[in-house]
């Protein structure tokens, strides 16, 4: 069982208007897996971790999540797999 870290940061500067998507490698996590999902943002105080269970994400390629910014919070929606858990750092 090993622990895996992936990070992404949000960047409005360098993305299109259009673009929300950002995408995340899990093909090399295993079933017995934990993966770590730091989120960041490049300009905000935004900084959260996502738990996922290797299990979710067996036999997957890669998982993304949207970013919708509405200026007072940042949400995060996932597709692929839902994170176990998500913690503020």
């Amino acid at each position: 069982m090993a622990e895996i870290v992936r990070k992404r940061t949000i960047r409005p500067s360098t993305r299109k208007a259009t673009s929300f998507n950002y995408r995340v490698d899990v093909a090399k996590v295993l079933a017995d897996d934990i993966l770590l999902v730091e989120v960041g943002h490049e300009s905000k105080d935004f900084k959260k971790t996502y738990t996922f269970n290797g299990s979710d994400l067996a036999n997957k390629n890669n998982i993304s999540f949207r970013v919708r910014d509405y200026g007072t919070h940042i949400d995060v929606q996932w597709s692929g797999a839902q994170p176990s858990k998500s913690s503020t750092r």
